[in-house]
This record gives C-alpha cells, sequence and structure tokens, in this order.
C-alpha cells in the first residue's frame, strides 16, 4: 500500500490553495518547496530580522491564505527545503532535501510556477548580469537595495514593477529599456481590469516622480566590461547610447515552469496556477482552489465543479497586456553574433549551434552540440536553440521526462524508502 497523503510540489498561491482545498475535503496532504519559507515568487517571505515589503492587498492575500491552510491543521504538512525529482512508473515519487524520501503518493499536484525567459545578448553572460526575477527575490528577502547602479532591459510589465520598488527603496534604476511600446496602445490599456490600472498607475507615479529615463521600443543590444563597470549598448529609435551601471537585470517576460514535467500513468498528475498557464497570482490562486476542489471530487467519484469564471478573466486580461508588449524579438536573435553564448550551462555558442548545420535534429542539438544538457536541462537555452535552430518551424528540445533535473547517486542513497507498506 502507498502513502495516503496527496503531494502538492510548490508552496506558493496555488499549491497552498489546492492543499487547503484537498484537506477540507478530508484528505492528508504533504506540501513540499524547494525554498526556505512557503510564499512562491510572489509572497517570497522575507528574511529573519528582515521587513516585508508587501503591499497591504498582498499582505492581505496571504493572511487569508495561510488562515485557510493553519485551519486544517494537522492534515496539511509542509516540508521546506526539499525538491521534487519526478516519478516512475509505479508512482513512486523521489523527493530530495530535508524531506528526502521515496514515497508512493495516492495523487501528484504540480504547481511550480513560472519561470522568466531571457533571450541571449552579447555579455549576458557577464558577472552581475542577472534576471530582473533575481533581484526581485533579493529584494523581498533581504528588504534592502541592491548596492550601485542598476540597469533594467527586456520587456514586460515586471520591468516597471522592479523599477518602481527601486525608487520607494532610494535606489532608483539607471533606466528601463523596454523593446514593446506599451504606452503606444492606451485604448488596449483602459480596457485592462481596474487592479491592473490602479497598479501600473502607482508605478508610472513613482518613475516619473524620481525621472528614471524609460526607453520604449529600444532593445539592449550588448553588454561589455568597461572600467570596473558594465557598458550596455542601446539601440533606440531615436539612434544608439551607451549607459554605465553596476548590475544589468535582464526580463523577457515569463512561461510556465514546465520543462521535463510529465504525466504519469500510475496516478493522477494535476498541474496548477503558473506552471498550468502563466496568468498571474490571481490566477494561481483561484487555479489552485479550483484544480484542488476538482481533484477531491475525482478521488471521491464526484462530478467536476464547475469552471472558475476568475480564470477566465485573467485569460483575458493576460492576453491583452502580451498585446499590449508585443514586439518583435526575432530579428534580435536572428542578428546575433557568432561568439554569443546560448547554452550558459555547457557555454555552447550561436556558432556551435550553427556548425550543426541546417535543421538539426534533437539528437544532433543535444548529445553533438551539447544544447539543453546541462544542470537546467534545457531551461534557460531550449526556447532560444529551437527558433535559432529551426526559425520556420521550431520544435521542442527534446521530450518531457523524469527526472525533472539531475539526480546524483548521493541524492538517491539518501531517500528513505517509505514505500514498503509503512502507512498500512
Amino acid at each position: 500500500m502507498g502513502d495516503p497523503r496527496i503531494l502538492v510540489v510548490g508552496a506558493g498561491l496555488a499549491g497552498l490553495a489546492a492543499a487547503a482545498e484537498l484537506a477540507c475535503a478530508g484528505h492528508q496532504v504533504l506540501v513540499v518547496d524547494q525554498a526556505r519559507q512557503p510564499g512562491g515568487a510572489v509572497h517570497r517571505q522575507p528574511l529573519p530580522g528582515a521587513r516585508s515589503l508587501a503591499s497591504p492587498a498582498q499582505a492581505r492575500r496571504w493572511r487569508a491564505l495561510m488562515a485557510d491552510v493553519d485551519a486544517q491543521g494537522a492534515r496539511i504538512e509542509i516540508a521546506c527545503n526539499t525538491r521534487f525529482g519526478g516519478v516512475d512508473h509505479t508512482g513512486t515519487v523521489l523527493l530530495t532535501g530535508d524531506a528526502a524520501a521515496l514515497l508512493q503518493p495516492q495523487a501528484l499536484v504540480l504547481a511550480v510556477g513560472a519561470r522568466e525567459k531571457v533571450q541571449p545578448r552579447p555579455g549576458w553572460t557577464l558577472p552581475w548580469v542577472t534576471t530582473a526575477g533575481a533581484l526581485q527575490v533579493e529584494i523581498k528577502t533581504t528588504s534592502e537595495p541592491p548596492a550601485g547602479r542598476v540597469l533594467l532591459a527586456g520587456s514586460g510589465p515586471l520591468l516597471l514593477a522592479l523599477g518602481a520598488e527601486l525608487v520607494r527603496l532610494g535606489q532608483p534604476p539607471v533606466a528601463i529599456i523596454e523593446a514593446a511600446r506599451p504606452f503606444s496602445h492606451p485604448l488596449q490599456s483602459l480596457a485592462l481590469p481596474p487592479p491592473y490600472m490602479v497598479e501600473a498607475a502607482r508605478h508610472l507615479a513613482r518613475l516619473v516622480r524620481a525621472r528614471v529615463p524609460v526607453f520604449t521600443g529600444a532593445a539592449l543590444t550588448r553588454i561589455s566590461e568597461h572600467e570596473g563597470a558594465l557598458l550596455a549598448e542601446i539601440a533606440t529609435r531615436k539612434g544608439s547610447l551607451g549607459l554605465a551601471a553596476d548590475r544589468i537585470c535582464l526580463h523577457d517576460g515569463i512561461r510556465p515552469n514546465d520543462t521535463g514535467l510529465t504525466d504519469s500513468t500510475a496516478l493522477p498528475v494535476l498541474r496548477l496556477g503558473d506552471c498550468r498557464e502563466a496568468l498571474g497570482a490571481a490566477a494561481a490562486l483561484a487555479d489552485g482552489r479550483a484544480g484542488g476542489a476538482a481533484l477531491a471530487a475525482r478521488l471521491a467519484g464526484l462530478p467536476a465543479p464547475a469552471a472558475s469564471s476568475a480564470l477566465a478573466r485573467e485569460a483575458l486580461a493576460q492576453a491583452r497586456l502580451a498585446r499590449i508588449y508585443a514586439h518583435d524579438s526575432a530579428a534580435a536573435l536572428a542578428a546575433l553574433p557568432a561568439d554569443t553564448v546560448i547554452c550558459r550551462c555547457e557555454n555552447r555558442t550561436r556558432a556551435d549551434l550553427d556548425a550543426l548545420g541546417p535543421s538539426p535534429t534533437t539528437r544532433q542539438l543535444r548529445l553533438d552540440g551539447r544544447f539543453g544538457m546541462g544542470a537546467c536541462q534545457g531551461r534557460f537555452c531550449a526556447d532560444w536553440v529551437a527558433r535559432l535552430a529551426r526559425p520556420d518551424a521550431p520544435q521542442p528540445l527534446g521530450i518531457p521526462r523524469w527526472p525533472a533535473r539531475p539526480i546524483s547517486v548521493a541524492e538517491l542513497l539518501a531517500a528513505p524508502d517509505l514505500t514498503s507498506g509503512e502507512f498500512e
């Protein structure tokens, strides 16, 4: 007999909301997360001694969710600093870290959120070039601004939000470089839900008061080191310019963090929140609740509850945002110089990719070119490799398979086997 618990991977909005619904229906739930505390990306908790920078609305949402979780008492167990490795054909799951174990849960809920996209650029692998999301996590956990001058570049609403947060902390960014022209679509913007408009207005007001330059329809084309700093070369509609910074944060949108995730014939597998479709915090919370209720009904042999109307509203809003921030990124990708690193893990360049010839097969890309074969297993390079290798018909780099990430022999040996009837 397997473990009677339902395993939820991810202690963010979707995962915890699903856990609360499942526990309310009488199920025992184990929630695991690789972070040190629950919260996910949106509600990343500050380190001990650091103050929370969450807005009043965010704080209320988090308190309400945790109250729902706490109300279920011992029916929900949360294990942090624990990683999910995958599930095999027998339904056996591998967990590593603090709660390392081999177990056979009753069902598996994947709520691992979204991941940040960063399009390769010359110099993007230099020290102190990071993702915007990495800086956001740093700020949320330490409640302190980064040292030195910060430049934000790429595309998406996160750039304005992060820039406004830096202003609030007394460290305005050098500039924000936005590839799209979001301010050129006033009618589309006015059709967004009121909370989106209020938040955007608050961010823009802070940036305007701090006189932060925001370049739209612009692109960061190259990063180099110059006199102990980073030099960003910017192509704008009015010409080129160079900006010096101590840290450059890149962001080109988000997508579901589903690399390697596949289904299992041995047990129910459910994907929720941004892991299923990247629609933002409000949708993740609604999807978690709806998905948890649907899984509980399925396990009880009952009809599925009605679909959430909140999800449909958020999907429409995100589709509108995508149109507002639409821009041509294909030309910049196609024009990358030969020495540009595409795959960071294996340090493979555009020249290495071109050497494989036209329309290389997945086998050639992975085994001969070593693309997507590093520690991240293609999470950061697969999209760009596919688009460069087969511009007319990009294909996924490999197929979803377990394990979701490389597993060491030591991790396997350290995981107690809980599949031998201990829970009978």
